[in-house]
């Protein structure tokens, strides 16, 4: 039996963030130690092929034979430390950027604080745009960032003088959060103009939940992560919702980048039809494991469900299974795309890292990892820009106006004029006048946003889809058009 045969059923329902609490070599095996909603799960794999593992402890024995010669005859002094841990920085820097090795517990500790929603800091949900800039999507109006002026919408542009562009949301959350008491400065950008905040540091739980009851028994309830804890604050809130006479229901996932995966599907379970598929787990090619919707306090009453390019992970798994199963309408913006679960693992010396294991896939078995969730009806809200800032942006645009097609590889001056559109809505692309691979990925993205085929090809259709994405983020105005399309669709 292989190692994904072995995979149990718990597994399936461990966090998107597995914590492993210990890892010890041993033998040819592994034992991985996880929790998931406090109940205990023992998992023992077998090694690989004997002859391939010695080949690669020698390769292991090699390295260490390196770092001592260095560390003997290099022409200056060296801390081994340093070059072990740049040894470690290297492997993963060959995996995906999810998966991360720890230097320290306190960057470990900062993580597993971010996901569970218990922390030290200053009250901001973070995410990273296509550009790498970490923008601040929710302020928890218990917190001091909040009390000091902070709004969703904001870059971080450094966390006490440090720059923070190129860093990971962990290495920021690490300079932005710390002990309770302390102070941390933060250059802060919108609309182009940048301030310094000090802010006192707080201890603080993480306000995931709001809810309220809208016009026509509209019920509302926004999620702004998955904490451990928020699927108890929704079923509160939807039963609260439901004895004031709910008939309808938006859920907001806006701005969620993730978080627990069990929380999530709890959520998921409230919503979907019981027996009902929710998601499946994929690993190196094949499907181990699956979870399935419990139906609890499931009330069947019409849905939507807001989205966005900052709805995540977790949330993008909710999404998708509210939407392969028919059981309410996306109303948004195409997802962030962030498909895969990672694992976090301490080995027996104590060193900690973030291990991708698993790609999700949705209901009806598509891959969500860079790609995303589509809406049902597509509607930006836009940027809320002044006039001096769409001038701007105006006075740069490139014509799209060859009448020529372009695909994969070739390269054109509308291919540049539509990447720079792209890349002011906010999609993660170079201005190299070709249709490389981010071109194609971000132009299916935005193909499959407004129901077309999402093939990548840049066509005169696609034009005027690109034109259409630039015009509803430039002019969207200050209106929340989502929020006035879930209702519309609901009445």
């Amino acid at each position: 039996m292989n190692r994904k045969q072995q995979r149990t059923k718990t597994l399936a329902r461990i966090l998107a963030v597995i914590v492993a609490l210990a890892m010890v070599l041993m033998s040819g095996y592994y034992l991985l130690l996880a929790f998931s909603a406090g109940d205990a799960a023992f998992f023992v794999y077998a090694a690989e092929d004997p002859q391939t593992v010695e080949k690669n402890l020698s390769k292991l024995d090699a390295l260490r034979d390196v770092v001592k010669y260095i560390d003997e005859n290099y022409a200056d002094d060296v801390n081994v430390e340093d070059l072990t841990d740049a040894a470690y920085n290297g492997v993963f820097d060959a995996l995906d950027r999810w998966s991360v090795y720890y230097k320290t517990q306190e960057e470990k500790d900062a993580f597993i604080n971010q996901v569970t929603g218990n922390y030290a800091g200053i009250g901001v949900t973070m995410t990273l745009d296509g550009d790498g800039r970490c923008v601040i999507t929710q302020v928890n109006t218990l917190g001091p960032a909040y009390e000091a002026g902070v709004k969703a919408g904001m870059i971080i542009v450094s966390a006490d003088g440090a720059a923070v562009k190129g860093k990971t949301l962990d290495e920021i959350s690490s300079l932005v959060r710390g002990e309770p008491g302390t102070k941390v400065a933060l250059d802060l950008e919108l609309d182009g103009a940048t301030r310094t905040m000090e802010i006192e540091r707080r201890s603080i739980k993480a306000q995931t939940v709001t809810y309220a009851m809208l016009e026509d028994k509209i019920g509302y309830i926004a999620i702004s992560q998955f904490s451990g804890d928020s699927w108890k604050e929704f079923r509160a809130a939807k039963l609260n919702l439901i004895a004031e006479g709910m008939e309808a229901l938006i859920l907001d996932l806006r701005g969620n980048g993730g978080g627990v995966m069990g929380d999530a599907l709890s959520v998921a379970g409230m919503l979907v039809p019981q027996g009902k598929p929710l998601v499946y787990y994929e690993q190196q090619g094949e499907i181990f494991d699956e979870a399935y919707s419990a139906g609890g306090t499931y009330k069947d009453v019409p849905l939507a469900v807001l989205i966005d390019g900052h709805t995540a992970s977790a949330s993008e798994c909710l999404a998708a299974a509210v939407k392969d199963n028919g059981a309410g309408t996306l109303i948004g913006e195409t997802t962030y795309g962030k498909g895969v679960a990672q694992e976090l693992v301490t080995l027996d010396n104590g060193d900690n890292f973030k291990l991708t294991f698993c790609h999700f896939l949705t209901p009806n078995k598509q891959h969500i990892d860079g790609v995303g969730i589509a809406p049902d009806i597509a509607v930006s809200n836009g940027a809320g820009l002044t006039a001096a800032q769409i001038e701007a942006i105006e006075a740069k645009l490139l014509p799209m106006s060859e009448g020529r097609k372009y695909y994969k590889g070739q390269i054109g001056l509308t291919v540049l004029a539509a990447q720079q559109r792209l890349k002011i809505v906010g999609y993660d692309v170079d201005e190299n006048a070709r249709m490389d691979e981010k071109t194609v990925a971000a132009l299916k993205r935005i193909q499959a946003l407004y129901g077309a085929s999402p093939y990548g090809g840049l066509d005169f259709c696609t034009i005027e889809l690109v034109e259409r994405a630039l015009s509803e983020y430039v002019y969207g105005g200050t209106e929340d058009k989502q929020l006035l399309k879930a209702i519309e669709v609901l009445k």
